[in-house]
């Protein structure tokens, strides 16, 4: 045949994904070194590129879709083909026509390398191989090495080659091994004589120096079986991928993605009540448990308990919560009690809040799968309650423990619990009961208590809650409270009381008051909104001669360098259904023919750009009115047009909000109104807080960047690579990993996008770079010296990063403080500010502390200690 072509050496991929879906999943491309995708696929290589990923186009050279450009091209060249026997849109391609392989060239790889693939795979599909299809394979592989001698070359194993390919292929892609696609796309397994004959060519390649990439299947359901498939893989030499069969890019390992979901089980069916499940937001988890599970890592889903199949067709989360207001019909209780043993057998915990089993039969049954005591029914009068037992270490601190008696349930938990808080009572006839009100057990645990929204939880529940969770939970998580090793600091201004009179002489305007006294004092970002309506006095009592006042003050305000602009809406609505006219009153002046939604978040957005802002600013937040609660539409329509967006949640005393409890299970934030400061009362109030934050350490950002960073956290995907080994990946917004300390240190030299880590309060936080990808590696030994980011006052973009060098780059209103780690204990820290040399020393600890301006270049280098340094 004439190959000449040496094929060369593959990178030293580590982990490896296959999507022929037409749309795969961008995060999932930047997990993996390498992705063989669909040649057709729409995506962005850029930033896959970037990490140093790669990217495969899996190329069918025998099978053709009709109405497609190869199809046309097909026709062009009058390429012999035939329709295919098991799909009526496909046509085969008779390899031996002496158009073929021309056509091959232009209709597949071509168009594959322009898109920026870095490979091909060539494969015949579900084709059989002959020895013509083989050499017709061998021959267009060389003429691909000889057209594009930078792209790499897999060919699929079933084809039969193997030492015949050894000097053209790079690697070979095995699909199929042990597992194959069954009967109505259920995962098979492969027949032994085709398992022995992969497994001799697998060999035989492997012999010739040959990488080889494997692909099994395994039901999503089902861990044990993917860990077991990716085991016989690696076992083989290969480097695996264990998907589903339809090879649309879920992946079930060896990396394995960690399920945040917990589903909480909430409302009621209307038909049954009669009247309509309250809202998400109004149940006891959302109140009561939200704060804790999301600073755990959770992501919360609410499903109400609507209809016979209320309950999730799948088993693809975390953790399942029954919440206390949950009412189920009879027939509804006995299929959630029947569905309790699933749960087990996956070990999907399980938490009760309260008791919905009221029906008899149903409740027998619940009981008897959750091992359960007592009546599981609500005590008769009790004269006497008191605590039978305690474990103080998941208690709340400094609380004195009382038994409550309201909601007393005859309850025992399941023997060998542990059991966190036991309540024993009487009743008139001397009757004991028990109430082990809160439990952990091999199913879970329980947390019942009625009285905890009026008189708080008696439980830490951060604590109880990750005990519940379980130890397999203990992964790198999300932190939204935390930016650069300090607390995150964001403010933001509800547009309420623009345009009121204030109290003061003169009664000048609460925006005027809130600008003269308070905004032009700090010096720290504050998010202000405004509402359209009030600026252009189209709101019921308002004049037009007040729209000049009124735009004037606030370009004054959007002109200060510390303000960023956010609309508060048109008319500030209290209902935000689509399609419905949902504009609040206005008076006869208002010049609008349009009262929607796209009206109150487009135009009113459009209106404070286009009239209030100086050049070279934006609106970037939507800030919901007070007491208004925004429909899925108002969140989808927010995302459509990529502005971030929060709840105007003010109190009445500002202060209130500031709160420096060490545990930061939330960051500081200064949520307010224009008309807070209506009276000096307010405005000393608001004085006061502003002065207690500028006075802390604290990392401020906007409040359109905290939104994004609370959006990056809820999409951000967790991978277990191997023990203390994870791929964590998002948008960058959120770049803040939070784990328990005793989980170690980061080993900086084997991780990827961590630019430092700090220690607070036995909670290890993680800086990373905001790149798509992180790779954390953990070490519970002293790490090597490393030079590390510890705290900073501002974000840190990180130019160069070794041992005992860095670079970086700042920009902030105000002078940087940084804190860097990883340098010889009272070492010397060189290092160049805007190019002016600096020298700093390092403590006992290796830690340098130093300011730097608010705009700045920074290069530094640890040295050894001066003493030393003189002796070298």
């Amino acid at each position: 045949m004439g190959i000449t072509a040496m094929a060369t050496d593959l990178p030293a991929y580590r982990s490896l994904f296959v999507d022929q879906s037409p749309r795969p999943d961008a995060r999932s491309l930047a997990a993996f070194d390498l992705s063989i995708l669909d040649p057709q696929a729409e995506l962005d290589m850029e930033p896959g590129h970037a990490l140093g990923n790669h990217y495969f186009a899996l190329l069918d050279i025998a099978h053709f879709r009709t109405g497609t450009p190869a199809a046309m091209l097909s026709a062009s060249r009058q390429v012999s083909s035939k329709p295919s026997a098991s799909d009526p849109q496909t046509r085969t391609v008779a390899l031996a026509d002496p158009q073929w392989l021309a056509w091959a060239v232009e209709a597949l790889a071509d168009p594959a390398a322009k898109k920026g693939f870095d490979g091909f795979v060539l494969s015949l599909g579900a084709e059989a191989s002959t020895p013509a299809s083989r050499a017709a394979v061998l021959s267009f592989a060389a003429t691909l090495h000889q057209r594009y001698p930078d792209k790499r070359l897999l060919l699929d194993l079933r084809l039969g080659l193997g030492i015949e390919a050894a000097r053209i292929a790079d690697g070979f892609l095995a699909l199929g091994v042990y597992t194959r696609e069954g009967r109505n796309g259920v995962v098979d397994w492969t027949s032994i004589a085709e398992t022995q004959r992969l497994s001799r060519l697998i060999r035989a390649v492997q012999m010739q120096g040959m990488r080889v990439f494997a692909v099994d299947y395994a039901s999503a359901d089902d861990r044990s079986a993917c860990r077991e498939a990716a085991q016989r893989l690696t076992s083989m030499g290969t480097l695996p991928f264990i998907t589903t069969p339809a090879l649309d890019g879920v992946n079930l390992g060896p990396l394995e993605e960690v399920s945040r979901r917990v589903l909480v089980l909430h409302g009621w069916d209307e038909q049954h009540v009669g009247e309509k499940a309250a809202p998400a937001a109004a149940t006891i988890t959302s109140r009561l448990l939200r704060q804790s599970l999301e600073w755990l890592g959770c992501k919360l889903e609410f499903r109400a308990a609507s209809g016979a199949d209320f309950l999730p067709a799948d088993h693809h989360f975390a953790a399942v919560i029954l919440d206390s207001g949950l009412i189920l019909s009879a027939e509804q209780q006995r299929t959630l009690a029947a569905w309790l043993p699933s749960l087990r057998a996956k070990n999907i915990p399980l938490l009760l809040t309260g008791m919905p089993w009221t029906d008899s039969a149903a409740r027998h049954l619940a009981m008897q799968h959750l091992s359960l005591g007592g009546r599981a029914q609500p005590a008769p009068r009790l004269v006497k309650t008191n605590v039978a037992a305690m474990d103080s270490t998941l208690l709340r601190v400094n609380t004195k423990i009382t038994s409550r008696s309201l909601g007393f349930l005859d309850l025992e938990a399941p023997p060998g619990s542990h059991i966190v808080l036991g309540l024993r009572g009487h009743d008139s006839m001397g009757a004991e009961h028990r109430f082990d009100q809160a439990f952990l057990t091999t199913w879970g645990g329980a947390w019942i208590d009625p009285a905890a929204e009026a008189a708080t939880s008696q439980l830490n529940l951060p604590a109880f809650l990750a005990q519940w969770l379980g130890a397999d939970h203990a992964l790198p998580v999300p932190d939204t409270t935390t930016r650069e090793g300090r607390r995150v600091f964001y403010s933001h201004i509800d547009s309420t009381g623009f345009s009121t009179p204030s109290t003061l002489p003169g009664f000048p305007l609460c925006s005027e008051v809130m600008r003269d006294r308070i905004l032009d004092r700090y010096l720290l970002p504050v998010t202000v909104s405004v509402c359209e309506a009030d600026m252009r006095a189209w709101l019921p009592g308002q004049q037009a001669s007040e729209v000049e006042r009124l735009e004037h003050v606030a370009r004054s305000i959007f002109e200060m360098p510390q303000v960023q602009a956010a609309s508060n809406s048109f008319s500030r609505p209290s209902q935000w259904t689509a399609g419905t006219d949902i504009t609040s009153t206005l008076n006869d002046r208002a010049q609008t023919t349009r009262h929607d939604m796209q009206r109150e978040i487009a135009g009113s957005m459009s209106y404070v750009h286009r009239r209030l802002l100086p050049l070279g600013k934006e609106v970037s937040l939507m800030l919901w009115p007070a007491n208004a609660t925004p429909t899925a539409e108002a969140l989808r329509y927010c995302q459509a047009m990529k502005v971030e967006n929060l709840p105007a949640t003010t109190s009445v005393s500002p202060n209130a909000t500031a709160s420096f409890n060490p545990t930061r299970m939330e960051p500081l934030a200064i949520r307010c109104s224009f008309a807070d400061v209506r009276t000096e009362r307010g405005i000393a109030a608001l004085e006061k807080t502003f002065e207690a934050c500028a006075g802390e350490p604290l990392h401020a950002m906007t409040a359109a960047a905290y939104a994004a960073t609370l959006r990056d956290a809820r999409h951000t995907r967790i991978l277990r690579a191997a023990a203390d080994h994870w791929i964590v990946l998002n948008a960058g917004e959120c770049r803040t990993l939070r784990m328990p300390a005793a989980a170690g240190l980061p080993d900086m030299a084997r991780c990827l996008g961590v630019s430092g880590y700090t220690v607070d309060q036995g909670q290890l936080y993680i800086h990373t770079m905001g790149t798509a990808r992180t790779e954390l590696v953990l070490t519970k030994d002293k790490p090597a010296q490393h030079i590390h980011l510890a705290e900073c006052s501002t974000s840190v973009e990180f130019l160069e990063l070794t041992s005992r060098r860095a670079t970086f780059q700042v920009r902030n209103l105000c002078p940087v403080q940084v804190v860097m780690g990883g340098f010889e204990p009272r070492g010397q820290c060189a290092y160049l500010e805007n190019g002016r040399p600096y020298t700093a020393n390092a403590d006992v600890h290796g830690v340098v502390h130093f300011e730097i301006a608010c705009r700045a270049t920074v290069s530094l280098q640890s040295l050894p200690p001066a003493i030393n340094a003189a002796m070298r």
